[in-house]
């Protein structure tokens, strides 16, 4: 079932391996400065803490019913060009948001946005797998995804920067121009470098394994776990530090890439040797005890041990589930492989914060975090096991 072999040497380090770390990069700045901003752009509106969560987790929600159409496409269709009228698309709804005067165009603007957004992230992955040889897959989507860290890292407070210094539109035109690098990037790259094969370019009816991998059902539930946190952490953290008085508490975000910078090379390699479970495992433990630290800090010092904890957990994950899954469906269907994860990753960026938005009055910010991270570790275990006994007898018919 599982990899247990070394990886062959394969080249990794090419150019055009470098310029998807760079398309990477662009492409997260675009969302890192414009998405954690949305709650607190809402409420400048007007809008109450309520419709303020309802409407960060509008994007996500467009993209969740996008997402397995992004896959098919991206399977189907060469995804160079469905990149380049994507990004075109992003950038513009992006731009549109320094003209947002009420909420309800703001809501419409999100759902949009959502849409292309989904687009972009299942086909850019589906895209990267071009050019990471398969026995270092897990190794090539760590590096790969760094740069994402690294916009992680960075985007959320130059948004919030920008935003407080010259107001909400000039953090979402930067993040426009982000989205039209990206753009840039993907001309840029070398002719002949499509993956969709012959076989898959012809027109098949559409069936149910071409929109969704059932055989990562159990996975894709993990995934919504820890994007349910994710969007806990996008929504809230700022607010928390607000209310609790904790200066400086945006260096969680940079604590936390700076932990996943460190650890993802050495878990990529990890996974191409031993598997998604010797990582999912501890992941999970981990992940949860960075929610219940931080519904309990009150310094920022707690916060900061709070972020490591995520970055092993939640960091580490989700990009070995999402690995996992394009090992098992191969490159042709490495669309749809990344659908069904993102898929759970909308459903938990969807409706966590609208979630989060009913808990909130009557549990408060600290049991409303503990309760999450006992439910993570519980129902993540219980899944993984799920998905074990599922991929294990699955194997043995194979051998039979």
């Amino acid at each position: 079932m599982e990899n247990n072999q070394a990886p062959n040497p394969a080249k990794l380090w090419t150019i055009p391996f470098l310029m998807v770390i760079l398309l990477n990069l662009f492409n997260g700045c675009a969302s890192q400065m414009s998405y954690p901003l949305v709650a607190k752009f809402t409420l400048s509106l007007g809008a109450d803490l309520g419709t303020a969560s309802t409407t960060a987790g509008l994007m996500s929600l467009a993209a969740l019913f996008v997402c397995p159409f992004a896959g098919l496409l991206s399977d189907r269709f060469p995804r160079r060009k469905i990149l380049q009228i994507s990004f075109i698309l992003y950038s513009v709804s992006l731009i549109l948001h320094m003209f947002v005067k009420t909420v309800p165009f703001l809501m419409a603007l999100r759902l949009l946005t959502g849409i292309f957004f989904s687009v972009n992230s299942v086909t850019v992955m589906a895209f990267s797998t071009s050019f990471i040889p398969k026995e270092r897959l897990g190794e090539g989507l760590g590096y790969s995804s760094l740069a994402i860290i690294l916009a992680q890292a960075i985007g959320p407070g130059i948004g919030l920067a920008l935003a407080e210094k010259y107001g909400f539109g000039s953090s979402f035109l930067l993040a426009g121009v982000c989205a039209i690098v990206s753009l840039i990037m993907i001309t840029l790259f070398p002719k002949g470098d499509e993956t969709v094969t012959p076989a898959v370019q012809e027109k098949k009816r559409i069936r149910l394994e071409n929109l969704f991998a059932p055989e990562m059902l159990a996975f894709m539930l993990v995934t919504v776990l820890f994007s349910w946190g994710s969007s806990w952490l996008a929504t809230y953290l700022a607010i928390i530090g607000d209310e609790r008085q904790i200066a400086g508490i945006a260096l969680f975000f940079t604590v936390y890439s700076l932990a996943i910078v460190v650890l993802r090379p050495f878990t990529g390699r990890l996974f191409d040797r031993k598997g998604v479970y010797v990582l999912l495992i501890p992941a999970l433990a981990f992940a949860a005890i960075g929610m219940c630290l931080i519904g309990i800090s009150m310094t920022l010092t707690l916060i900061l041990v709070a972020s490591i904890f995520m970055a092993i957990g939640q960091g580490c994950g989700t990009p070995s589930i999402q690995a996992h899954a394009l090992n098992r469906l191969g490159k042709e269907r490495a669309g749809v492989a990344v659908s069904t994860i993102q898929i759970g990753q909308n459903l938990g960026n969807a409706f966590g914060p609208m979630l989060g938005g009913v808990l909130i009055v009557p549990l408060g910010y600290k049991n409303m975090f503990i309760f999450f991270g006992l439910t993570l570790l519980v129902l993540g275990l219980l899944l993984t096991l799920i998905q074990f006994i599922s991929e294990k007898r699955k194997s043995q018919k194979a051998s039979a």
